[in-house]
């Protein structure tokens, strides 16, 4: 009997191995998930800084996303064709900081070759930069809002979304409806109006902000452009504000200004905003186009001077131009050009910023050019010297121009420019006369002095005056010619114009110290006549002094010289002993004063000296020394004699 053949044993696959297969499998899709996540998601807050100063002439779609019906076509963003119920949309894929505030500028075409009145309109907006891009809603919502799909707004609640995380929308509304009462809110239907809605997300928000008539209308001619400009300006910590400005003609007409984008109903300012435009039509169409888009930050800077009113040919002349940036950006590089006057001769200036500014050239000649560092904030001033060249008579203007870096614009232009003129008056140089009378004087007395201011010219002396410095032993009294004092100056003024070689006379009065002792030689002063068109300040006067007699009353007179005694003859040689003088020094020093005594009988003359005062201690100090010599000489002459004698005699005995 044959064994039944057992069946062959099935190998099972391994367990391990398919773990492994299936692990490396969803790793291929997990990495291919994260490569295709760009193109699937929304672009959030992953979008890059936006660049300033961004310019887009919509050659291309490029540097944002289209959105609906938008498309570029013949060189410009096309939102909408003049199709009814379209709307469109464009923004930039990049983002940028809300705090930093912005300065937009583009052109608009609104227009139509259908028999139709045209509808509906187009905006710019600002949409939360974490949030998804896209458009909102056809008809009254101009792409921006949202809107209830069976009515143009019409107060009822949306069911339409708008923009995902819309901000603001700022709207050129030519059919009126983007006014309506959407999410009941809006005054209602307002056509040709220029009109701002808050901010909202799908069905929720939108509100209505403001609104103005757009002068001169909303619709282009034809496709000829029409430039708009709005400002965002940041103020306080979560607070953003807007100007609106259409051209009208050759000029920008403010329409909205400064219109709060914060408060009631507003969503916080995000930290970040993304730039868009939106278009739509209804029921009613138009071409909606944007062109020419230029985007800088914003700054304010001014400029101004400081110039006098009025100069003198051939005087120094100095003045001030002040740049300053209240904000809200810093501006560096920020040119500064002085045109100084061509009658301002040796040009010199020097630029001084504040704490926290610079500038890049600290000095120069000539005309001002210089780049300045002007934070939020800062200022910096430049100062001009300089001398007006001789013969110019006339204005003078000087013209000062400050300009933002390339990445800012500035948002009021007005005062980017400073004009300022001085009126040159033609040199007039005055000279100065003083006289005074009288001119002999006592302590006490009053004196008058005349000055006289004569114009030496070119040209007619203007107010002329006088300044006179009193000595100090002289007292102003008055004048008849509204001369004044404080302290020892005299300050005389007139209004007085003086033609060449023409004078004037100024008179004043003054006392002399009835205390003074003097004989007037110190009693001297100058006058300098004055002229502001004088630039050297007038030609001083040559000194006047005044002669003082002193009272003689009360003086005993001259004292008496004593007369000089006669030489000793050969019987006074007595009073060479050196003892002589000694008896009676005091004594004969009182009678030589006095005279000789009344008691006193005729005498021979003595060798006596006498005593006549301190001053003449030295002389009789210097003949004792004299006589003390003499006697001493001839006291040695007598003793060796003397010893000659005793020798001699000595020698005779032996």
């Amino acid at each position: 009997m044959t064994e039944p053949t057992a069946p062959a044993p099935v190998p099972r696959p391994s367990r391990p191995r398919v773990a492994r297969r299936l692990a490396a499998a969803c790793t291929a899709l997990t990495a291919l998930a994260v490569l295709a996540a760009p193109t699937i998601l929304p672009a959030g807050s992953s979008a890059a800084a936006l660049d300033f100063p961004y310019v887009n002439q919509f050659s291309s779609a490029s540097g944002g996303a289209l959105h609906g019906d938008a498309t570029v076509a013949g060189g410009r963003l096309r939102l909408t064709e003049d199709v009814r119920n379209q709307a469109g949309a464009w923004s930039t894929n990049d983002t940028f900081p809300s705090d930093t505030g912005l300065e937009i500028e583009f052109t608009y075409a609104m227009h139509t070759a259908k028999d139709d009145p045209g509808a509906d309109g187009l905006l710019l907006y600002l949409a939360d930069g974490a949030a998804a891009q896209g458009v909102g809603s056809f008809g009254a919502g101009l792409g921006y809002a949202c809107r209830k799909e069976s009515t143009e707004g019409g107060g009822r609640l949306c069911d339409l979304p708008g923009v995902p995380g819309g901000f603001a929308g700022i709207a050129i509304d030519h059919y009126g409806n983007f006014s309506s009462r959407i999410n009941a809110s809006g005054p209602g239907a307002q056509p040709d109006h220029v009109v701002v809605r808050g901010s909202g997300n799908g069905i929720e928000g939108y509100r209505y902000v403001a609104g103005a008539p757009a002068p001169g209308g909303t619709v282009t001619n034809g496709s000829t452009p029409r430039r708009v400009r709005i400002t965002l300006l940041p103020g306080d910590a979560g607070e953003l504000s807007m100007t609106v400005r259409l051209q009208v003609g050759s000029t920008m007409r403010t329409v909205l200004d400064s219109v709060p984008l914060h408060g009631d109903d507003q969503t916080p300012l995000p930290s970040t905003l993304r730039l868009g435009f939106a278009g739509a039509t209804g029921s009613h169409v138009d071409n909606h186009e944007v062109d020419a888009l230029r985007v800088w930050k914003p700054a304010d800077l001014s400029v101004g001077h400081d110039l006098p009113a009025t100069a003198v040919a051939g005087a120094p002349v100095r003045y001030t131009v002040t740049a300053r940036n209240p904000g809200p950006n810093a501006a560096d590089p920020s040119p500064l050009q002085v045109d100084v006057p061509d009658g301002i001769q040796d040009v010199t200036w020097t630029c001084e910023p504040a704490s926290g500014s610079g500038c890049a050239t600290a000095s120069g000649q000539g005309d001002v050019a210089t780049d300045l560092d002007l934070p939020r904030g800062g200022s910096a001033v430049v100062t001009i010297e300089g001398r007006i060249a001789d013969g110019v008579e006339g204005p003078l203007e000087s013209v000062a121009t400050i300009a933002p870096p390339t990445s800012l614009s500035d948002t009021d232009e007005s005062d980017n420019t400073s004009r300022a003129s001085t009126t040159v008056a033609a040199a007039a140089h005055v000279e100065t006369d003083k006289t005074v009378s009288p001119a002999t004087v006592a302590p006490g007395d009053e004196v008058e002095y005349t000055v006289t201011a004569r114009n030496r010219g070119p040209s007619v002396a203007q107010q002329v005056g006088a300044v006179d410095d009193l000595p100090a032993a002289m007292r102003f009294v008055g004048s008849d010619d509204d001369c004044t004092a404080e302290g020892q100056r005299v300050t005389c003024r007139s209004e007085v114009a003086l033609a060449v070689g023409e004078t004037h006379d100024f008179r004043l009065r003054a006392v002399l110290d009835p205390d003074y002792q003097g004989d007037g030689s110190d009693v001297v002063n100058v006058a300098t006549a004055t002229s502001p068109t004088d630039p050297d300040g007038g030609d001083p006067s040559t000194e006047v002094a005044i002669v003082v007699e002193q009272d003689d009353a009360g003086d005993d007179g001259p004292v008496p010289s004593p007369s000089p005694s006669p030489a000793p003859g050969p019987d006074d040689v007595e009073a060479s002993v050196p003892d002589a003088p000694d008896d009676d020094a005091g004594d004969d020093g009182d009678r030589d004063a006095r005279g000789p005594a009344p008691d006193a009988g005729p005498r021979a003359v003595q060798g006596a000296l006498a005593y006549t005062g301190v001053e003449d201690l030295g002389l009789l100090a210097a003949l004792a020394g004299v006589v003390v010599a003499a006697g001493s000489t001839c006291w040695w002459l007598a003793r060796r004699r003397a010893r000659r004698s005793a020798v001699s005699d000595d020698q005779r005995r032996a």
